[in-house]
């Protein structure tokens, strides 16, 4: 077995009895000690991502950069003639469709105890992945599904966003609560079992446009979609979050990297974060000839590091080379060194990497069965079950009868699928012995899945028809004629990492290829017996004769290992679906409507649920059941007259709804809904949104006719957005309806917002089908 990092720093007899391995003291005490004793040339020298170290004190050397998106991006672990490898979690993009903190909090849990294992078992070589700090979460905002990277983030919606990346950086770093996770391991506060990264700081949307890239790109953003959109995830990820990774692009004319404003003035003192700043891979050189900043790569360093940029990722000849000349030189200060280098420390001591006892909750983890365990893979399914998205069910298609002896044709390029249903950032599966190559045989696909699942596996019969994106149309018509003459069509398509990635972006949100034409083709003979599923990581465009022809539709993202086996629970009624959309999706014209390098919401036809002002194909929050569901007003938010109050400053008002399963699933299984909330300004302003969603809450699993009451807090702050006179966020007083929807119901209610507390206000409230196309 491999020793922990940095294990062995303070078992030496030279350096054991000093302060900075004394762990009685105050963390605060021993870093400033530990920082003391580094001479300033030497901590420049550690500003790099892969840190040099210092024979004097022993240290070792750091890698800074390991990756985390949705598991660890790992290798698979051999000891003791035992294999185990990193679980794959769903995408963010897709377990964003669950709207489930406690999920995400589980999954970022998991992400971390799996990191910490690894850890302490692999050979330390410096290579990415060595060290314990993972840049993770990606909570950058699908403004536009056309965004190469919609899968690493989990939806278009600031609120959600920062929702998740609070769960997650939670689950990961070690603090628990017993709400989240049932208790049961002790909470150190001051250490973390794996340091979380917030990325990337700040507007990060645009891999390849034209001759615009991320490396050069200026994103253009009013104060309000900064204050309002781009901003608030972040905020919320740095209240626990160690570090924070700054972007490639530039923000209205100054790089994100060199950018004093987001960096010092918002990120540093309005926000407090006191965690390590690290850039995006080459984003110092970015600044220098990307975007042209700087004159030389010395004033690209000396800004970025005044502006307090602690780590540089990537290009040595920037930090620690070029910082070092620009510190000789006095354009950098040796008390600016001084402080960066404390910050990157704390992380590094909060990590445990100076400690020689094991603190219970961060490094017990040297059981090789824990990467990969059983858990985390019933867990990784469960997280797939919750991000499939129900988007049509004409005449009850769905759930399929696994006993039937009708023929199921399987069509449809993904029914193969293994690699692909991983999205990117994975690690390694299957096999210790092949992590040099890839090997993705312990994957099951979809059609394995169905196979394994159904009765008689005879009874289907499947061909792919056409590639992603090929232009071969030999299968076509052999598909046609499978789907006419099948009692049931079940249609696999989408995207993979060939159509959507880091530094590509889609130029259209339809189907690739020939997929379109395939889908076309069978709805022209088995349209009402015809299910589609989609496997993608930005929002697609089906246009709408494939809606409408459609007997069913459903959403499965990029869901991990456990994809293809939720994909069969929900289709066989083994899991009730109970995902949302976070994201909608829009027309296929949207895309000759607005550039994707316009970074405004308000512009044009708008962006987003909040601004958008076309008809979406469908709606963010949209998501079906195989079960019926009915709202109503709790009991108690009667009693407490809730309907007929304003809602005053500083005043927090309590909604209770009462959820109720009316049955008529047929499936196996109880049945969970997440219910959102919204407000809406029922009368029009300029600089107010359609709507906001203020808070989401999920159910338990209900039996049918059960009854469960949903509690929502709703609170002043909730209705603050940014007025651009005033230059600050405020509370716009007026009259707003309240929207709680779930599964194609809404119940609504007006209310006052009013700093006055003259006389009250009749509010009117009511339940209706809301319609989601």
């Amino acid at each position: 077995m491999a020793d922990p990092l940095w294990q062995s720093v303070c078992t030496q007899d030279d350096v054991r009895n000093l302060p900075f391995c004394d762990e009685t003291m105050a963390l605060t005490d021993r870093v400033k000690d530990y920082v003391s004793r580094i001479p300033t040339e030497v901590q420049i020298s550690m500003m790099g991502n892969q840190a040099a170290g210092f024979d004097e004190l022993h240290i070792p050397p750091y890698q800074w950069w390991s990756e985390g998106l949705h598991g660890p991006l790992e290798p698979c672990v051999s000891y003791n003639d035992q294999c185990s490898c990193p679980t794959s979690f769903p995408s963010p993009s897709a377990m964003g469709n669950a709207f489930n903190r406690t999920l995400y909090h589980l999954v970022g849990h998991a992400i971390g105890r799996e990191g910490r294992a690894i850890s302490n078992l692999r050979p330390h070589d410096m290579s990415i992945g060595d060290g314990l700090t993972y840049w993770s979460p990606t909570i950058n905002m699908q403004r536009d599904p056309r965004w190469g990277r919609n899968q690493e983030v989990p939806g278009e919606d600031p609120y959600l966003t920062g929702e998740y990346a609070k769960a997650f950086v939670n689950g990961l770093q070690g603090a628990y609560t017993s709400s989240a996770v049932g208790g049961g391991e002790g909470d150190d506060h001051d250490r973390v079992r794996v340091g979380a990264c917030c990325k990337h700081y700040l507007a990060n949307s645009l891999e390849r446009w034209g001759n615009v890239s991320r490396h050069n790109f200026d994103a253009k953003i009013d104060d309000q979609d900064l204050h309002d959109y781009y901003l608030p995830p972040f905020k919320e990820c740095v209240k626990e979050a160690v570090g924070v990774m700054c972007s490639y692009n530039a923000i209205n004319g100054i790089p994100a990297c060199a950018h004093p404003y987001l960096l010092q003035e918002v990120l540093r003192e309005q926000w407090n974060f006191t965690g390590y700043l690290v850039t995006d891979c080459g984003a110092l050189g970015n600044v220098y000839n990307g975007h042209h900043y700087a004159k030389d790569p010395k004033e690209a360093s000396a800004l970025a590091k005044n502006a307090t940029v602690d780590v540089n990722c990537g290009d040595g000849s920037y930090f620690p080379t070029a910082l070092m000349a620009a510190y000789q030189e006095g354009s950098v200060q040796e008390s600016v060194i001084q402080e960066s280098f404390h910050r990157m420390a704390m992380v590094q001591f909060r990590l445990g990497l100076f400690d020689t006892r094991e603190k219970e909750n961060v490094n017990p983890l040297k059981d090789i069965a824990t990467i990969g365990s059983s858990t985390h893979a019933q867990l990784a399914l469960e997280a797939a079950q919750q991000s499939i998205v129900l988007l049509k069910n004409e005449n009850n298609l769905l759930p399929l009868d696994r006993n039937s002896k009708e023929q199921i044709a399987v069509i449809g390029p993904h029914i193969h699928s293994t690699f692909a249903l991983l999205s990117n950032y994975h690690g390694k599966k299957c096999d210790c012995t092949k992590n040099s190559t890839n090997d993705w045989s312990c994957v099951e696909s979809p059609l394995q899945a169905l196979q394994r699942i159904v009765t008689d596996p005879d009874k289907l019969l499947s061909m792919m028809g056409c590639n992603i994106d090929g232009m071969d149309r030999n299968e076509i018509d052999d598909a046609k004629v499978l789907a006419e003459s099948s009692d049931k069509v079940i249609v696999f398509v989408g995207l993979t990492n060939d159509q959507e990635r880091e530094e590509l972006d889609r130029t259209e949100t339809t189907l690739p290829g020939l997929q379109h034409t395939l889908l076309q083709s069978i709805l022209d003979v088995a349209s009402e017996k015809t299910i589609v599923v989609l496997i993608h990581g930005g929002a697609m465009s089906l246009g709408l004769d494939a809606i409408e022809n459609s007997g069913a539709i459903l959403t499965a993202g990029y869901g991990g290992q456990a994809a293809s086996a939720a994909i069969a629970d929900v289709l066989f009624g083994d899991y009730d679906p109970s995902g949302k959309l976070s994201s909608m999706w829009y027309p296929p014209e949207y895309v000759k409507q607005i550039p994707l390098t316009e970074m405004g919401l308000r512009v044009g036809v708008g962006r987003t649920h909040m601004y958008y002002t076309g008809t979406p194909e469908f709606a963010f929050g949209h998501g079906l059941s195989y079960s019926s569901w009915q709202l109503s007003w709790a009991e108690d938010t009667m009693s407490q007259n809730v309907l007929g109050l304003r809602l005053y400053e500083s005043q927090t008002i309590s909604l209770g709804v009462n959820l109720q399963n009316l049955g008529g699933s047929r499936t196996k299984s109880k049945s969970r809904q997440t219910l959102l909330l919204f407000w809406r300004p029922e009368k029009s302003e300029k600089h107010l949104p359609k709507q906001k969603l203020i808070d989401f809450q999920e159910s338990s699993s209900l039996e049918e006719g059960e009854v469960q009451t949903v509690h929502f807090e709703l609170r002043w702050d909730d209705f603050a957005t940014w007025r651009s006179h005033e230059k600050a966020t405020t509370v716009v007083p007026g009259r707003y309806e309240l929207c709680v929807t779930t599964n194609g119901v809404m119940l609504s209610m007006s209310l006052e917002v009013t700093q006055s507390k003259s006389a009250g206000a009749a509010i009117d409230y009511g339940s209706m089908v809301f319609d989601t196309l």
